[in-house]
This record gives structure tokens, sequence and C-alpha cells, in this order.
């Protein structure tokens, strides 16, 4: 009975999702009238290649028809807001797509544990309250998996910052221009922000603007640090100042961030010692001291 009922709800959110897509996506009765009047040569479609595999030929064009339907009716602030997320974790897919990955697994996930759960003999508030679960899971648990990836993808980028920015003021210092000094990094460093200065500078070399490049590259990785420096070089470049000095004490900065925050954590050590002390070592210590005393009273009386 939960199984019906679970593949019931699933098939009936499929068919009106579906359903929203197909309306949102359709023509006017305007557009029809006005489509007669005009003329316009009619777009050639590329035929898939027969010899491609399946999932080039009909599974990926699928979703990819239905990712740019999800986009379409997607709000703007909402779409702006996943792609910064999507961004700043390194991955290249698009909103719409991210979001049919979270309805697959919202959809799939508690279907199958509720199937499961009902094949299993389990009771009807166990099979409830695992769907319940299980849907807040497929929900979530992607977004949960994005952030993490965000904050760790900002870290390595943040442990990089000194040496890389160290390696710019020598070769800027040495008189390389800027852009050379950030290709030097490029071929000396390797990881996220090797990446996004890979990026910026193909940016750059097909026309695109230095400064809005790198303020570009500060926003994809949501670094502050790293925004900090890009707006002091674009800074110094507009007005003359040494770049070299510049990032020098901008490097010097970060350095002193990381300092710090590594005696925070130093600081924050016994603080969270304390919760391993008093639920693991104590019962232990006291199960090793008191089990011999209390064995001894018990054959005592």
């Amino acid at each position: 009975m939960a199984f019906l009922v679970a593949m019931s709800t699933f098939v009936t959110v499929t068919l009106m999702v579906y359903g929203l897509l197909s309306r949102t996506t359709g023509d006017s009765d305007m557009d029809a009238r006005l489509g007669g009047l005009r003329y316009s040569r009619p777009a050639r479609e590329a035929l898939p290649d027969p010899d491609a595999a399946f999932s080039q030929r009909v599974i990926r064009p699928l979703i990819q028809g239905v990712a740019r339907r999800v986009n379409r009716i997607l709000p703007s602030t909402i779409e702006q807001r996943l792609e910064t997320s999507l961004t700043q974790a390194g991955m290249t897919i698009k909103p719409g797509q991210f979001l049919m990955v979270v309805g697959l697994v919202a959809g799939l996930l508690p279907t199958f544990g509720t199937a499961y759960l009902a094949s299993s003999g389990a009771s009807f508030k166990m099979i409830l309250g695992g769907f319940a679960v299980l849907t807040g899971l497929g929900l979530y648990g992607p977004r949960i998996v994005i952030m993490g990836r965000v904050k760790r993808r900002q870290k390595e980028i943040w442990r990089s910052l000194p040496d890389a920015f160290d390696l710019i003021t020598a070769s800027v210092e040495a008189g390389l221009g800027i852009d050379a000094a950030f290709t030097r990094v490029i071929e000396k460093v390797t990881g996220p922000f090797a990446e996004e200065l890979t990026r910026t500078m193909r940016e750059i070399q097909m026309g695109r603007a230095r400064r809005d490049a790198f303020l570009d590259m500060s926003d994809r990785t949501g670094v502050d640090e790293l925004r900090q420096l890009i707006n002091a070089i674009v800074q110094a470049e507009a007005m003359g100042i040494s770049i070299g000095g510049v990032i020098r004490v901008q490097t010097g900065v970060i350095r002193t961030k990381r300092r710090q925050k590594a005696e925070e954590q130093a600081f924050k050590a016994p603080i969270k010692m304390v919760f391993p002390l008093v639920f693991c070592i104590f019962p232990a210590i006291m199960i090793v001291i008191g089990g011999p005393a209390a064995i001894m009273i018990r054959d005592a009386f």
C-alpha cells in the first residue's frame, strides 16, 4: 500500500511538472497569428550521428531540452544565485540541470526507500517517517554537497594566494608586465586558483578588459582576500602606483590573517577536547575504576 502511494505521488508530481513546462514553452495566440505574416527561413536541425552512443543520441538531448525548459520558468534571482553557487563550486552545469538532478534524487530516493521498507515488513509509521526523511535528504542533499564543494574550493584558493602573489610580485619587480606575471603563476601553481587564472587570462587574450576580467574572477571565487587583492591591483593600475608594492602589502595582510586564524584554531582546541573527555574518556575511566568495586560489593551481598 505504501509503495503504491509513493509511486502514485512520484508519477503525479512528474506529470504536473511536465505539464507546467509544456505550457510555459508554448507560443501565445498572438505569436501564432503573427507567425503566418512573417517569413523565416526554416532552420536545419542537425541529425544525430547514428554511430554515436545511446547516451549521446537520446539521453543528452533529452536532458538538455528539459534543462532549457526549467531555465525558462526559473525566476532570475534564483537562477543567478544557483549559477553563482555552481560556479564557486567549480562545476560547469547549468541551474536547470542542477534542479533536474535534485528532482530525480528527491523523487527516486524516497520511492525506492519506501519500497524497501514496505518489502521488509516495516510498520506504516516507520514507512511514513522514512519517506519524509528520504524526501528531505533528496531535496537538501545536493545543495549540501554543493556548499561543501564551495567551502573546500575557497579554502584551497585562500591557501594558495600568498605564495602565488609573492611570485607575481617578484615577476613584476623583475620587469615583467602584469599579464606575463599572471601567466608565469599559471605555469608554476596548480589547483583551483590556477584554473581561475587560466580562464581570466584567456578572456583577456580574447579582448576583454583586464579590469572586468579580474573583477569577474573575484566574483567567481567568492574569496574576500582575493577580492581585496584584485581591487588593490585595479586601483593601483588606474592611479599609476607601483603594482609590486601594493601586492606585497596585501600579501602581508593575508599572511597575518592566516596566522591569526591558526592561533584562533589553537585556542579553540582545548574547548573542543572537553566533549571527547566528558563523553568518551571519563566513562571508560569510571568503568575501569568502579567496575571491580561494583563486582566486589555485589559478591559481598
